[in-house]
């Protein structure tokens, strides 16, 4: 806080006024520079808005707000009702007011601080949001898949959020453009280098590298069931060791909706004991099962194993199996 005693040399209430203020602002716990500023002049009289002496500013303002109006500036004495001392009331009061300008000035500059910081987090905000909506999009591929490394069913989960994939996608889609818009189009609140300016000018970089950050996130997963059968073998074999010759059962598989479930598939026959190879094709939605003939497994678990991965599955060709059993019973 600045306080300003203006006095002519001469002036008999020039240090009385100097000690009431330095009492004042000790007894407020003010930490005020004070200072005595020396009028020579009609001219500097005018300069400094110099009502007589001693005029005290607090902050700029003169201690008598009915006076903050005045122009009739001059190089003379200055009288407070029947003193030329200001009253104490008078001079408490204005550095009182001063105090609460700055409490409210600082409490008001780091609000307008925060929001401008709004929309930045906002777009952030949207981006990460972009990438849940797009991760549950793809849930269709990827969950049922978790489901089973835990030992969960996950039968009806693929079905399900392929229902509610478009949806999720539409969301996405909202949620980014938001995120774009508010990292690169919206305005600030504060033009750059106003008090309520975000301070931090590594912010809108770092806001920047996050969403982009996000958009490849947003891509992976969105085309994840395009690009998942290659990363999870879809069309692959899974081979064990061979004990005697092999029979294959050729299964009919329902609720596939991406590549991905051709390799949920494969995984859960490639459990069952006494198969030994398995080839799923999402595009014929059918599992080549080559079983151990010695330990063939029953052609129910064979088809409980695909319902607890989420689909459904029926024997199309038995018919080597039952050969097999004819012939050597």
């Amino acid at each position: 806080m600045r306080i300003e005693v203006l006095y002519f040399q001469g002036c008999p209430n020039h240090v009385p006024t100097v000690e009431l203020v330095r009492q004042v602002a000790s007894e407020l716990a003010v930490d005020a520079d004070l200072r005595e500023v020396e009028v020579q002049t009609a001219e500097d009289a005018q300069r400094l808005r110099f009502l007589g002496s001693p005029s005290v500013h607090v902050d700029g303002l003169d201690v008598d707000p009915r006076a903050r109006h005045r122009n009739d500036f001059a190089y003379g004495c200055r009288v407070y009702g029947h003193s030329g001392v200001p009253p104490r009331p008078l001079v408490k009061a204005a550095i009182t007011g001063a105090l609460s300008s700055q409490n409210a000035g600082c409490c008001g500059q780091a609000r307008r601080q925060e929001i401008a910081r709004l929309p930045q987090r906002a777009g952030i905000l949207s981006a990460a949001a972009s990438v849940l909506s797009a991760a549950a999009a793809s849930a269709c591929c990827w969950l049922p898949l978790l489901l089973l490394a835990f030992g969960v069913s996950a039968a009806g989960v693929s079905a399900m959020f392929e229902k509610v994939r478009p949806i999720f996608l539409a969301i996405c889609a909202a949620l980014l453009g938001l995120g774009f818009y508010f990292v690169y189009l919206r305005r600030p609140a504060c033009a750059p280098g106003t008090a309520c300016a975000t301070p931090n000018a590594r912010s809108p970089r770092r806001n920047r590298v996050v969403f982009w950050s996000a958009t490849v996130a947003v891509v992976l997963f969105a085309f994840f069931p395009s690009y998942a059968g290659r990363l999870f073998g879809a069309n692959a074999t899974t081979s064990r060791s061979h004990v005697g010759n092999g029979v294959t059962w050729i299964l009919a598989i329902d609720g596939m909706t991406c590549e991905a479930c051709s390799g949920h598939v494969r995984t859960a026959l490639a459990k069952v004991p006494g198969v030994e190879d398995v080839t799923v094709s999402y595009k014929n939605r059918q599992a080549a099962v080559r079983v151990n003939v010695e330990m063939p497994p029953p052609v129910d678990l064979l088809v409980r194993a695909v319902e607890t991965a989420g689909y459904k599955a029926t024997v199309q060709n038995t018919t080597s199996m039952e050969k097999h059993h004819d012939g050597t019973s």
